[in-house]
């Protein structure tokens, strides 16, 4: 009897629900209607509830609403058992073995065997797991360590280095700490950069040859004669130092910063050398050169020369002057091959141009004091002033292509770049020869003719000639990051140029005196001497740099 009623109840539970919802699907509180007249009221109803059949169903489900049953009369409430006080006996206290010695055989534990199935039964497949579902990703704020900057999304050059364990230090933390927890981490790959540097090079020298001869003998100067010595040239005369400076700028493009653009200019200052020789030093002052034409008593006439300076007859000067001026440019596509959490291994490929332009003058002024006599013949009167001059100019314009590689390393603040390239292209050479003589005897017009000793007749004008040249160059700079952006750096740099000409190796010695303005009338050599001699040399520029670069 007690079950029925318990059904019964059940039953009008669901009964309730099911009158709670409508026809209409919304939910509407349940009433319930009045009891006939000859049923005893039975026990209050209960609300209707809310019943899901499947969880995973996001839309609710609902019991069908029950036939409403009335109960003629109320149950009884069931009885509640009350409890009965149970005597539980006391248990002696069994005291703790002590633990067993090393030497008391200890029962080693059997593992359980594994049920194996009968023949012929293959065991049941476990149920697979199914994959758990892709998480999104943590943002990197929260991927970074505190006081850190997050880390750009371009690419991991310039990053901190990982530090997979601390058993062993670095060298850095044995000085006294991680450089790069005192430089800052870097906040991603620069895409810019500009770079300044004061360059401290040496260029090789300009060499002249035998220009200015004295002798101490009382002869006249000339080579190969007892008592002559060298007073001007042969070997270097400009000096090799230069002072300079070079800019350098470049922008990575793309995404990870996988391209850029690069260009860099350098100059090397003008640098300019002047000698000057005096009578006052140098009582015989002479410039030699070699003559083709015939002697009069048969043969060459060979070593000679243009007298300057002769006590009692001439005085005045002999001078050189020398200008050297180096620069260059170049734009270049650069490429990035491999790059890891603080090194980077670029290439490139572009354009080059160098400039070398230099020149070479000799001048002489000459007063005549005094008459000719003997071997010794002055054609002017006294009081005549004479200045000649030649001068030889050069002009090297290289135009080519450059292949290179460049390579960064960073430890924390320090920095190592490397930097290679080599040219092939075509040097445009041009070469400039002029000279003159101008005379002013007293009482008459200054006098002016084109050509004056070793710039006189064939080779006056100017000649151009194109060669093909090599200019590898290697720099090599050890950094230190003053801030994230900002870097110190000193290194070294190596450039060498084929085939280049320069004043000092254009000068001829051999002269035949008829192209010579007012020299002495001897017959021609049929030689046309001087002339343009177009003589190859190679450059070495090489020396220290120091500079600043800011990346952002």
């Amino acid at each position: 009897m007690k079950r029925s009623r318990v059904g019964l109840v059940g039953v009008g539970v669901a009964a309730l629900a099911g009158a709670a919802v409508g026809s209409d699907g919304e939910w509407r509180p349940a009433r319930r209607p009045d009891p006939p007249a000859h049923v005893a009221t039975a026990a209050p109803a209960l609300l209707p509830a809310e019943v899901r059949v499947d969880a995973a169903d996001p839309e609710p489900r609902w019991f069908p609403a029950a036939p409403r049953v009335e109960v003629a009369t109320p149950l009884p409430p069931l009885p509640v058992p009350k409890p009965v006080p149970v005597a539980v006996p006391a248990r002696p206290v069994q005291p703790i073995p002590p633990p067993r010695s090393s030497d008391s055989p200890v029962e080693p534990v059997r593992p359980m065997p594994k049920p194996t199935p009968p023949p012929g039964v293959l065991p049941a497949p476990r149920p697979e797991t199914p994959p758990p579902a892709d998480l999104p990703v943590a943002p990197p704020e929260l991927m970074t360590p505190a006081g850190w900057a997050v880390p750009h999304q371009h690419a991991p050059f310039g990053s901190p280095p990982v530090r997979l364990g601390r058993d062993y230090p670095s060298f850095w933390d044995l000085l006294g700490g991680s450089v790069r927890d005192k430089a800052g981490p870097a906040d991603g790959p620069p895409r810019g950069y500009v770079s300044a540097e004061y360059l401290l090079w040496w260029m090789r020298d300009l060499n002249v040859p035998v220009l200015g001869t004295t002798n101490t003998a009382g002869g006249l100067g000339f080579l190969g004669e007892p008592g002559t010595a060298p007073v001007l040239g042969p070997g270097e005369f400009l000096g090799s130092f230069r002072q300079g400076f070079r800019v350098r700028g470049g922008y990575w493009f793309g995404e990870h910063g996988s391209c850029a653009v690069d260009a860099g200019y350098f100059f090397l200052g003008r640098r300019t050398a002047d000698t000057v020789l005096t009578s006052d030093r140098f009582p015989t002052i002479t410039r030699p050169v070699f003559s083709p034409n015939p002697a009069p008593g048969g043969g060459v006439i060979g070593e000679t020369g243009e007298a300057v300076t002769i006590p009692g007859l001439l005085t005045g000067s002999l001078s050189a002057r020398a200008e050297s001026e180096l620069w260059g440019a170049d734009v270049n596509l650069r490429k990035c091959l491999a790059s890891g959490c603080d090194s980077r291994l670029t290439g490139f490929v572009g354009y080059r141009h160098l400039n070398l332009s230099e020149s070479l003058t000799v001048t002489e002024n000459i007063n005549v004091v005094g008459a000719g006599a003997g071997l010794i013949t002055v054609t002017d009167p006294v009081g005549t002033v004479v200045v000649v001059q030649d001068r030889f100019e050069t002009r090297n314009e290289f135009h080519g292509g450059q292949l290179g590689l460049t390579y960064e390393r960073r430890r924390g603040r320090l920095a190592l770049d490397l930097r290679t390239s080599v040219a092939l292209g075509v040097t445009h050479q041009e070469l400039e020869i002029d000279g003159f003589q101008r005379r002013v005897r007293p009482g008459m017009a200054p006098m002016g003719f084109r050509g004056g000793l070793l710039a006189a007749g064939p080779n006056l004008g100017t000649f151009t000639r194109d060669r093909f040249s090599v200019v590898p160059e290697a720099t090599v700079n050890l950094g230190y990051f003053l801030t994230p952006s900002l870097k110190a750096f000193v290194g070294y740099n190596v450039l060498y140029w084929t085939d280049v000409i320069r004043p000092g190796d254009q000068v001829d010695r051999v002269v035949d005196l008829t192209f010579v303005p007012n020299a002495p009338a001897v017959p021609p050599s049929g030689r046309n001497r001087p002339r343009p001699l177009f003589r190859q040399s190679d450059l070495l520029v090489t020396g220290v740099q120091f500079g600043l670069e800011y990346r952002w």
